[in-house]
């Protein structure tokens, strides 16, 4: 079976890409599914530089497209420039829709070139996916999205041209969609971007075995005398919540809760801001921000912790939370929000197993905190609930790699 695979370059592929080895980071939904496909069948790896817009930053600078082998990958790797590839004077927006057509002809190049069975697109790359599943009737088109962002939904309402654009994109003829549950209420959006007669798969991300988890790193390991570590592990962007959980922190110590103690786990555009509030309000030794940690030591420090918050506007079913839900921790995470779907499907999951509170609320969310900090025999029963809970619905990585791959190979032989 011949593959096309195109995705964006995101930000945990760079360093592969860069250094020629193939050691990702981050996104396991598609770097796991990469190296079965490499493994399996004759591919062609295309990564296209989004190099601007929210969530599009890419480290990548080069000026021309690249092909080449990398250690780790059988199969040759193909990176599509950005706006590098135009000259600086060019106004940045003009270069962007330069940078979307040229890609999408490079793609569209190498199909016709290669003549695979299925071409596999991400949401970076729709357009080029709606186009080939409209014109090129020969090959297989799965559509991969990764969870639905706010931007995904205004293009089904908005009547500006690129949101028509999108709008037509999605409502293309594919032969399967494969969407992440990750609580950002997938299904409703689903129903109402594409055509009825679309299959559409809807898929949890997987868990890795939490067996060994010894507290190993040294920031880690200085915060072993303190109590009540609450933790926050993700991005440090206004969308996910942190800022959420640092006011929350700041009115739990100005109500007088002196005995505890903020583990924050990440980076991101906000992170000298939060530190900043943090100095403000003389706090900075009752808080400790890690910007990165060995994936094995983030369930160390869950296992370190007695809270794990996680205040995500646009649904709670990430891997972080769902490592949290493999740890047995006592959670707290945003209460359902029924107008757009976001974390019902997470509510209907989880159930009493976690505290929720309204998303953007710090003074609620501290009332919840002092509560949980109050007595652990509540801290206890969450995690003891949760522990019952997940048995229900979570899987392991190979496991939900094993169904994606089935997937596609069902798809070639025409089976349902």
């Amino acid at each position: 079976m011949k593959i096309l695979y195109a995705t964006r370059l995101f930000s945990g592929l760079e360093s592969s890409i860069t250094d020629k080895k193939w050691k990702p980071t981050g996104v396991p939904t598609i770097y796991k599914i990469i190296k079965e496909l490499d493994r399996k069948y004759d591919v062609r790896f295309i990564f296209s530089v989004k190099d601007s817009g929210i969530g599009y930053r890419s480290s990548w600078k080069k000026a021309d497209d690249s092909s080449f082998y990398i250690k780790g990958l059988d199969n040759k790797i193909t990176v599509l420039a950005g706006i590098n590839f135009y000259f600086s004077w060019l106004p940045r927006k003009i270069a962007m829709i330069f940078r979307e057509i040229r890609q999408s002809l490079a793609i569209i190049k190498e199909v016709s070139k290669f003549k695979p069975d299925i071409v596999y697109c991400d949401h970076a790359n729709i357009i080029v996916a709606a186009l080939l599943s409209r014109y090129q009737k020969r090959t297989l088109i799965v559509f991969r999205v990764m969870g639905v962002y706010p931007s995904m939904r205004k293009s089904l309402i908005s009547n500006t041209l690129i949101n028509r654009i999108f709008k037509w994109a999605y409502r293309s003829p594919f032969s399967l969609v494969i969407c992440t549950q990750d609580g950002s209420g997938v299904e409703l959006w689903l129903e109402n971007a594409l055509l009825l007669s679309v299959r559409r798969e809807v898929l949890l991300n997987g868990i890795d075995n939490i067996s060994t988890c010894k507290v190993s790193d040294s920031q880690l390991q200085a915060l072993s005398h303190q109590n009540n570590i609450i933790l926050y592990v993700g991005k440090l962007e206004e969308y996910k919540g942190c800022y959420e959980f640092v006011h929350a922190i700041l009115l739990l110590f100005k109500q007088g809760i002196k005995d505890i103690h903020a583990l924050v786990i990440g980076t991101g555009n906000e992170g000298k801001a939060l530190k900043k509030l943090v100095e403000k309000n003389h706090l900075v030794n009752n808080f400790t921000f890690i910007e990165r940690l060995p994936h094995e030591q983030i369930f160390a420090a869950h296992k370190l912790s007695d809270i794990y918050v996680s205040m995500n506007h646009l649904g709670n079913l990430s891997n972080s939370n769902l490592e949290a839900i493999q740890s047995n921790s006592c959670m707290v995470i945003p209460a359902q929000q029924m107008d757009n779907g976001i974390d019902v499907v997470t509510n209907t999951l989880l159930g009493n197993s976690v505290v929720t509170t309204p998303a953007k609320s710090p003074d609620i969310l501290a009332k919840a905190l002092y509560a949980l900090v109050s007595s652990r025999d509540k801290r206890e029963e969450m995690s003891k609930l949760i522990r019952t809970k997940k048995k229900d619905f979570l899987w392991s990585w190979d496991e939900r790699v094993a169904v994606e791959m089935k997937l596609i190979t069902d798809l070639v032989r025409g089976d349902k």
